[in-house]
């Protein structure tokens, strides 16, 4: 990880800054910071608290919903892909969510996206308390202090699961430019029949994604959408 120079003075210990992956900005610095979402959340730090938590029992309440009523199974969606790399989209202060995300579908991989610096170091120093239970924690989960109209360090269809939570609703309201070029890199780095898990966007996402994939689920709790193969 690399501390830009206005955040120098602070102490860095390597033993966590190992799950960072790139540059974390101060806060009045990054590159996004004129963007009317990211003044929003740094505003107000808990707007997206309220469903962020109990991520481990959403994940699967969307695969049985899934199973269910559409007659998918995700996780074998998932598994049919070699190495299985998931995306965590603005977890906040839920520093668990990659983790879960991680574990509930048994993924190779996950990259973590977070506008907020503070948050993703957090993030760090909780998944360093794991560390000693899975020594190669620090390749399994890669944090990004960045914005999600900017996915450039991942790969073109590398990715076969997205899953966010109150990240793109109407109480905070991204520029039409980045919510735009945020859908165009959703669509870019999803793999072939790769799933999205989408948990209170308030119809928002759905709305914008369907015209790329197809709607597999969608109800006031969860929604999944699946690229075409």
């Amino acid at each position: 990880m690399r501390v830009s120079e206005d955040m120098a003075d602070l102490s860095v210990p390597e033993s966590w800054s190992d799950f960072i992956e790139g540059s974390v900005y101060p806060d009045n610095a990054v590159p996004w910071r004129h963007d009317p979402a990211y003044t929003t959340i740094l505003e107000h730090l808990g707007l997206r608290d309220s469903i962020g938590s109990h991520v481990a029992s959403a994940l699967q309440q969307a695969i049985g919903l899934v199973q269910a009523m559409a007659q998918v199974n995700v996780l074998d969606v998932v598994r049919g892909h070699r190495p299985a790399v998931g995306l965590s989209l603005g977890f906040g202060s839920n520093a668990q969510e990659p983790y879960d995300l991680l574990k509930t579908f048994e993924l190779d991989c996950v990259h973590a996206y977070e506008w907020i610096g503070g948050h993703l170091i957090e993030a760090a120093k909780a998944f360093e308390g794991l560390r000693a239970d899975d020594p190669r924690l620090t390749t399994r989960i890669r944090l990004h202090h960045g914005t999600v109209s900017d996915l450039s360090a991942l790969n073109t269809s590398s990715i076969c699961l997205i899953y966010t939570a109150n990240m793109f609703n109407r109480e905070i309201p991204m520029s039409e430019d980045t919510f735009e070029r945020s859908m165009q890199e959703i669509v870019r780095v999803l793999a072939p029949r790769g799933c999205l898990i989408s948990r209170g966007s308030a119809g928002v996402l759905e709305q914008s994604l369907a015209r790329y994939l197809h709607v597999l689920l969608e109800n006031p709790l969860v929604s999944v959408l699946q690229k075409e193969s």
